[in-house]
């Protein structure tokens, strides 16, 4: 049978529709936005030179394209490193607008990437320049004092991740969740998160959280206050200086 060959253009009533062979994505927008921000911020040099953990593979897409797969599949809304489906149909629109050959296929590629985090020392050195990046963009914002505020918050789980237990949990009573901490500036940046599982109390550990916290924004950071929920104050956290 031999092939038939399509017109480029129908009409449908009163409205023409011409097809292209140029790559069209509903993504085109987020690639642009989250594009020109990273690349302001200079996100690819400081991935490539803060991560701890290198890959040798010559079938490895690299560490900044998974690293980069992570960042756009939680800017599409994704919540599990399978949600990374989301944004793949308009993968050559992310590979122009980012300069990368080539991205991961598979969600297993993310996890066996951050599975490489496997030592304490690397965690804490990721941790130290991650915190280093975050000031960074504090200085490029000009936010240098201002609130610093600490609260919690509850993350439903639907599978089996590490740590993920039943606890406080309004929306979905008797799921597995975690329950984070998180600590921002009055400005609206985030500067650190703590996981943690789900079982876990609303202030446990969120004294060493803020004092982590303190040491970390530095002496640029001028705080006006310290904002804490009320359930934290068992934890005698406004006694931190």
């Amino acid at each position: 049978m031999e092939p038939q060959e399509h017109n480029s253009s129908i009409r449908v009533g009163q409205v023409f529709v011409e097809f292209t062979k140029k790559p069209v994505s509903a993504w085109a927008g987020l690639a642009t936005l989250v594009g020109g921000l990273l690349e302001r911020i200079g996100f690819r040099s400081w991935v490539e030179e803060a991560l701890p953990v290198c890959e040798t593979s010559n079938n490895a897409c690299g560490a900044y394209s998974k690293m980069l797969s992570h960042v756009l599949t939680v800017f599409a809304g994704g919540e599990r490193f399978g949600h990374m489906q989301w944004w793949r149909h308009g993968v050559e629109v992310f590979e122009r607008a980012f300069e990368v050959k080539r991205f991961a296929k598979a969600s297993t590629s993310l996890t066996r990437f951050w599975n490489k985090f496997d030592s304490q020392a690397k965690s804490e050195a990721w941790s130290e320049r991650a915190r280093d990046f975050a000031n960074q963009v504090l200085g490029w914002a000009r936010v240098t004092q201002g609130n610093l505020n600490l609260d919690s918050t509850v993350l439903t789980r639907y599978g089996k991740q590490e740590g993920a237990r039943k606890g406080y949990n309004p929306k979905k009573r008797g799921r597995l969740s975690h329950h984070p901490l998180l600590a921002f500036v009055s400005a609206g940046y985030v500067v650190n998160f703590w996981n943690r599982s789900g079982d876990a109390s609303s202030g446990q550990d969120c004294a060493s959280f803020f004092r982590t916290d303190c040491r970390g924004l530095g002496p640029p950071f001028r705080g006006s206050a310290r904002v804490v929920r009320q359930r934290f104050l068992s934890h005698r956290v406004h006694r931190i200086p």
